[in-house]
């Protein structure tokens, strides 16, 4: 790999730029600002291409050189690199490789997907093969690792866990339909709208809420419910993937505290008497690891046309 490159984390509510030192991913230096979602995939792309623009300067300043942009969304995204989801904002009709183009080579990936591979590289992943690594944050996703690489599926779109209802039926006589969605339910962006709701603001964040948790009762009674439910979705992770350790990352998961009340939470739900004591564990690299692991994958993808 390069010596440096550039990784941008679009996320729904900030976005991270880093300069990343590619021998062990080491971030130089990052910038960070507020994601412009509402104001439409436009004005998220030139946020991005003003925070490469400004990281790229501060390599220069330090003396170093680039070889690479690497840019993750939090949207599906497919294996040639092309945003295929408007979940946080669309990109989808963008010229986005042609605004970035000054920064070849340019790679574009799933947020999961960058978070895992670098946790797999320098994080908690490091000693585990398969690790399952969940995105809980602004959105729920996931992505399997398999031998440091993750699991991207036919089409690039083997991050979900949770977008889509699971249906069940009650009622004496099994006729009341019950959906649930844990996206809309327990991610961080449906946590902080709930909460918002019941004190009667509109710019409430899943983080006042877990603030909240010890003095208002309602927040307590949310989010306990919330990571329950958390917890009987991670469980069929489990149960479905086989993994061999599973590491929580995002503003919520990767919480210390967060993640050993999950982690306990879980447990019950893993079917298997042998899985049960799986190492559950927070993310080591924090919310830098979707930036350091794209500014990696821009590399990598760079030596692979290089030798082509």
């Amino acid at each position: 790999m390069g010596a440096h490159a550039i990784g941008i984390d679009v996320g729904g509510t900030k976005t991270k730029a880093c300069l990343v030192r590619l021998a062990d991913g080491a971030v130089i230096t990052e910038r960070t600002e507020a994601t412009p979602c509402l104001e439409g995939g436009k004005a998220v792309l030139e946020l991005v291409a003003s925070l490469a623009t400004a990281t790229r300067h501060d390599g220069q300043m330090l003396g170093v050189e680039t070889a690479g942009l690497g840019v993750c969304l939090p949207e599906l995204v497919t294996g040639d690199g092309r945003p295929a989801s408007a979940w946080n904002f669309d990109w989808r009709g963008l010229d986005y490789r042609g605004r970035l183009s000054g920064f070849e080579p340019l790679h574009i990936e799933s947020d999961v997907r960058a978070a895992a591979f670098a946790e797999g590289w320098i994080g908690a992943g490091v000693d585990a093969d398969p690790f399952v690594y969940v995105t809980i944050s602004t959105g729920l996703s996931h992505s399997l690792v398999i031998g440091g690489t993750p699991y991207a599926g036919a089409r690039g779109f083997a991050i979900h866990f949770s977008g889509s209802d699971l249906v069940t039926f009650a009622g004496e006589g099994r006729d009341q339909e019950v959906r649930h969605n844990l996206e809309l339910f327990a991610s961080g962006k449906a946590l902080g709208e709930r909460y918002g709701r019941v004190i009667g603001r509109e710019d409430t964040s899943a983080l006042q809420l877990f603030e909240a948790e010890a003095k208002d009762p309602r927040a307590a009674r949310m989010v306990a419910d919330a990571l329950v439910s958390l917890a009987s979705y991670l469980g069929q992770l489990v149960n479905t993937l086989d993994p061999a350790k599973l590491i929580l990352g995002g503003g919520i998961g990767g919480d210390p505290a967060v993640n050993a009340r999950l982690a306990a939470l879980t447990r019950p739900f893993i079917w298997a008497d042998g899985a049960r004591d799986l190492p559950i564990v927070a993310s080591q690299l924090g919310d830098a690891a979707c930036a350091i692991g794209v500014a990696a994958l821009a590399s990598r993808s760079a030596n692979r046309t290089v030798r082509q």
